[in-house]
């Protein structure tokens, strides 16, 4: 993937292409938890899309694309949100959670329960949650993303986690804990 990004900064727009295809259904799927009209989320991803290929000579840390992008995609969000007043949060049910996942059947299957699990949560614990377990990003990474300190965010996470074992007896997650998770719950 760095050897993609080196080639987009050099203006490679076929390699640009090849890097926002592997990272589309990502952007979707967190556009998709801040945003609920297709409309809106398309135009959140597009102009980030945009925005990312005039800005990516910029990016000195190739390692970080994605965060970047997502950083730049919730920023997106957060202004179609705000600019939107008669949408005032997803209406995130049953047929919500389904959709973000009707994509990808296979994925749709595994993730599933995950969303079921965090569809009571506010935008930015599930936010937290999705990039942090689905998206694999580090406490720093998310930190980032979401403009705050990392002790904020790995507050948040671990105050998430433990609102979630309260109301799901026992605190077991249908086995969606990361390897770190296990090492410090053993």
């Amino acid at each position: 993937m760095e050897e993609l990004i080196e080639q987009a900064k050099k203006g490679d727009k076929e390699a640009f292409t090849q890097l926002i295809i592997s990272i589309e259904y990502d952007l979707y799927k967190i556009a998709k938890m801040r945003l609920y009209c297709e409309d809106d989320i398309n135009d959140a991803v597009q102009e980030t899309i945009i925005q990312t290929f005039k800005s990516i000579k910029k990016i000195k840390h190739p390692e970080y694309f994605k965060t970047w992008v997502i950083k730049v995609l919730i920023n997106n969000c957060n202004k179609i949100y705000k600019k939107n007043k008669k949408i005032k949060n997803v209406e995130y049910n049953e047929e919500t959670i389904q959709d973000l996942y009707s994509i990808d059947g296979e994925k749709s299957i595994e993730n599933l329960d995950f969303f079921i699990l965090i569809k009571d949560l506010s935008y930015k614990e599930r936010l937290s949650l999705i990039l942090y377990y689905l998206e694999n990003l580090t406490t720093k990474e998310i930190s980032k993303i979401l403009k705050e300190s990392e002790g904020a965010t790995r507050s948040r996470i671990s105050r998430t986690k433990n609102k979630l074992k309260e109301k799901y007896e026992g605190g077991e997650y249908n086995g969606r804990y990361r390897k770190e998770d296990k090492e410090h719950v053993s």
